[in-house]
């Protein structure tokens, strides 16, 4: 049975590639803490057939473990590289750990993700927040002009497609994740104010919103491997 390392495997997207794991694999999610206590030289002699990299910490470590055991690489990186970004520090340090990834002579494969739902997702997303307000009945509250528009998949399919790309990739190419039904902020907040029976007001906070679109250019390369 083949082994597979998930770095970062407790948050959201370790939890859904978990609920999604293939039977066949014998899987350690690890989160930062373990990862952290992991020595340099440990990592020379972990035995995996896969890692998965969702950390986002530097990836040294596992891109020498993937070299000491000929292993196949998933880094994980973010589909703010294709865009203008208020967190320019964030999509920098993206780009530059998908060029040590590709340049360190590894069978590495990098997934591209956007937007996701699903359970445990992150308390500071717009989706977690409209949800939380539609429950209690309190306004939800739109931080920009409603007209932001991005891509949602759910964290079911989140997870079936790194397997896939994990599993059945083309080293060194790239992968978008995303869902194709783009949707706009506003539409988005209605739509749960709905799911919620929530008679709340939706309250439009004007202000500018670094990426106003947030869509994946290419999915079709990924639906391709499912």
């Amino acid at each position: 049975m083949k082994r597979v390392l998930v770095t970062g495997g407790t948050g959201f997207v370790g939890t859904w590639m978990q609920r999604t794991q293939p039977s066949n694999l014998d899987c350690t999610y690890i989160g930062r803490e373990e990862y952290e206590t992991i020595g340099p030289r440990e990592w020379h002699i972990l035995q995996y057939d896969y890692i998965v990299h969702l950390a986002h910490i530097p990836p040294v470590h596992v891109i020498h473990c993937a070299i000491a055991n000929r292993a196949r690489l998933l880094y994980c990186s973010s589909g703010v590289v294709y865009y203008s970004t208020d967190n320019v520090m964030y999509k920098q340090e993206k780009i530059r750990w998908e060029f040590e990834c590709l340049d360190n002579h590894v069978d590495v494969v990098i997934a591209r993700l956007f937007a996701f739902t699903g359970d445990g997702l992150d308390d500071n997303k717009a989706v977690t927040e409209f949800i939380e307000a539609a429950k209690k009945g309190e306004p939800i509250r739109i931080h920009g002009n409603g007209k932001t528009v991005r891509t949602y998949m759910h964290g079911s399919e989140l997870g079936r497609w790194l397997w896939a790309i994990l599993l059945k990739g083309k080293c060194g190419e790239v992968y978008d994740v995303g869902s194709d039904q783009p949707v706009s902020i506003l539409q988005l907040a209605e739509q749960i104010r709905n799911e919620y029976k929530s008679c709340a007001p939706i309250v439009i906070e004007y202000g500018n919103d670094p990426m106003p679109n947030y869509l994946p250019p290419n999915t079709a390369k990924t639906k391709a491997l499912l």
